[in-house]
């Protein structure tokens, strides 16, 4: 327990560091915060095609594609923000870069529901299919390149509200179900995750939305700025739905490891697992939420 807290706090150290660092050059791309992100997609895409019993030139095409994506993530990222100047490269590529952008991101999403709609039936051999295609891990997993992209162009108050907001529900449903759960959330998924700690995983991200996500920026529009809409209780209900989409990450990842047979993705962290253990609660939010930056805005 004690290694878990010390990796778990200096993680959270690292990140505090990089969100300073780019806190600090208002107007200027996170760059800081985007190679955190890379490292960890990279990373979490690599467990994944390990834990799946992809071959080694599976994992080496699965990992140049995912590069790929990144790279395509980035400059619409940079492209959304205006941060691509040089000569006429931010008028002729702009839009191009953008909805490709856009494409990747509702792959991801198509990638992330089509697991979460597995979670119902439970662990088996369809699972274990999906773990071990490319056309699914890359995009899966690649969805984090969504906050990547949203970091980019200029949303590191939103990113920042966001991922806080889906660790605070990781942060409730442990606390509430190690205090008061009894029932059984998904006991052929996850034995550990309770009815009640669901109850805590999603109070705790609506009331750290009210005071983070209040007032945020999602987008530009001919108007102006667009908020999150509804004040402190509009943002509130936003992180209502980001904890449902949390969870809903959480028992996805879940089951992708009870049918591969696999505690964690990973030995990095020591008892935090690895990469996509770090990860998973955001993998269906990270690309829905750049989805409705873009309705929004």
């Amino acid at each position: 327990m004690l290694r878990r807290v010390l990796t778990g706090a200096s993680l959270l150290a690292a990140t505090l560091g990089a969100w300073w660092v780019d806190a600090s050059r208002p107007g200027e791309p996170a760059w800081a915060l985007t190679a955190f992100g890379v490292v960890l997609s990279l990373g979490a895409l690599r467990e994944l095609l390990a834990m799946g019993g992809a071959s080694a030139p599976q994992r080496r095409v699965g990992l140049v594609v995912g590069v790929l994506w990144m790279a395509v993530m980035v400059l619409a990222g940079l492209a959304a923000g205006g941060h691509l100047h040089e000569g006429d490269v931010q008028a002729s590529w702009a839009g191009p870069l953008r909805a490709t952008g856009d494409v990747l991101t509702a792959a991801s999403a198509v990638a992330s529901l089509l697991l979460v709609s597995r979670i119902a039936t439970g662990p088996g051999r369809g699972v274990v299919r999906l773990a071990r295609s490319l056309w699914f891990c890359v995009p899966y997993v690649l969805g984090l390149s969504s906050l990547v992209a949203l970091l980019l162009s200029g949303r590191l108050p939103l990113v920042v509200g966001v991922v806080l907001t889906a660790k605070s529900s990781d942060i409730g449903a442990y606390f509430a179900g190690k205090s008061f759960g009894r029932r059984k959330l998904a006991p052929s998924i996850s034995p550990g995750k309770t009815v009640e700690g669901l109850v805590g995983g999603l109070a705790l991200p609506a009331v750290v939305a009210a005071f983070l996500l209040d007032g945020v920026v999602l987008g530009e529009s001919g108007a102006g700025p667009v908020p999150v809409p509804g004040g402190a209780v509009g943002a509130a209900a936003h992180g209502l739905v980001l904890g449902v989409l949390t969870v809903l990450s959480d028992l996805a990842e879940s089951l992708l490891k009870r049918s591969c047979e696999v505690k964690d993705s990973g030995t990095l962290f020591g008892e935090s697992g690895g990469f996509l253990d770090l990860a998973d609660s955001l993998l269906l939010v990270a690309p829905l939420v750049l989805a409705y930056t873009a309705v929004a805005s």
